[in-house]
This record gives structure tokens, C-alpha cells and sequence, in this order.
């Protein structure tokens, strides 16, 4: 198999769907500012209550979230941090094939899910970079692969560009909730 396939997750585990559950709740959390339930998770991912039951069993072992049964799903300090890390890389790879690759929006969104539990740390800062670069203030003559060795040569960064971008969102939400 692939070493892709193997690509250990914030928790550890193999399985991807880890943190997707931990950027659903997040996500669910946020949109409707009140607890997050399986029946929600299970509609928002598409996959089975059962399912739901059973991963939000598993997070809550592994402290991600706080669940007791029939209850809400609330994320942990831990599980809140590893949902943002996923989010803020979703939102970092749909930027990047929306705004610089010039996807459609939909198919973006799809492959921007894939793409954020398989790249390396290495990769997604370099990307973080390379979107900055492209969007964030360097000269239209300057942009493209020579002019981004040079902008990063001059060591200018974009460290707080996915923290602007969460920002932005937060301020189009009307603030963040409590998940």
C-alpha cells in the first residue's frame, strides 16, 4: 500500500475519519451555535447514527470529545485543537484550487476533504506560503515560481494568513460559538 494510505492522523490513528468527525462537530458547532448531536453529525457526513455512536465512543477515549449517550458531542480543548488544525488546512487547499487554480467550487470542496488528512507538514507550510505569495501583496509582475523563490529568499512569510482567513470567516458567521 501507498505511504498515503498509511499518513497517521492528529489522533494517531489511521483512519481519516477520525478527524472528520472532530471537523464536523466543529463545523455543526459553529453554524448552528448550540450542542452538536449524532443525528447531526450523521446527517452533515452522510454516514449512519450507529457510526456516529460508535466514532464519538472512540474520541471520547481518546479525549477529543465529551459524549455520554443520547447526549451532545463536545469537543475537548485536544479535540478542538486537532479540528481547527484539519479546518484551517480544509480551508487553505479550497483557497488554493478555488482562487489559484481556478476549481469550481463543489468538486474544490471534495477534494479539498480528501487532500487534508494526506499531506505533510512540510507541504501544507510551503502551500501556506505559495497561496500568501499568489494572493496576499506581492507584486502581480513578481508572482509565479521564480518570484516566489525570491519573495521567500527576502524571508517574508504568511504565517498568520490561515488565522486572518479563520478570522474572516468567524466575522461572516456573526463570531464563534462555543465548539
Amino acid at each position: 500500500m501507498s505511504n498515503m494510505e498509511h499518513k497517521t492522523t492528529l489522533s494517531g490513528d489511521t483512519s481519516t475519519s477520525i478527524e472528520d468527525y472532530l471537523e464536523a462537530i466543529l463545523v455543526l458547532g459553529r453554524r448552528t451555535g448550540a450542542s452538536v448531536r449524532v443525528t447531526d453529525v450523521s446527517a452533515y457526513l452522510g454516514v449512519s447514527k450507529p457510526s456516529v455512536s460508535a466514532a464519538a465512543k472512540k474520541l471520547a477515549t481518546a479525549g477529543l470529545v465529551e459524549h455520554e449517550r443520547y447526549g451532545a458531542i463536545r469537543l475537548t480543548k485536544e479535540g478542538r485543537q486537532g479540528a481547527l488544525r484539519v479546518a484551517a488546512r480544509h480551508e487553505l487547499l479550497l483557497r488554493f484550487l478555488v482562487e489559484v487554480l481556478g476549481v469550481e467550487q463543489a468538486t474544490a470542496e471534495e477534494d479539498a476533504c480528501r487532500l487534508e488528512h494526506f499531506l505533510s507538514e512540510e507541504t501544507v507550510d510551503r502551500l501556506h506560503e505559495f497561496v500568501g505569495f499568489l494572493t496576499d501583496g506581492a507584486d502581480p509582475e513578481d508572482k509565479g515560481p521564480m518570484g516566489f523563490e525570491a519573495f521567500m529568499a527576502a524571508g517574508k512569510t504568511h504565517a498568520d494568513l490561515l488565522e486572518r482567513w479563520r478570522c474572516e470567516a468567524l466575522l461572516e458567521e456573526g463570531g464563534e460559538s462555543s465548539q
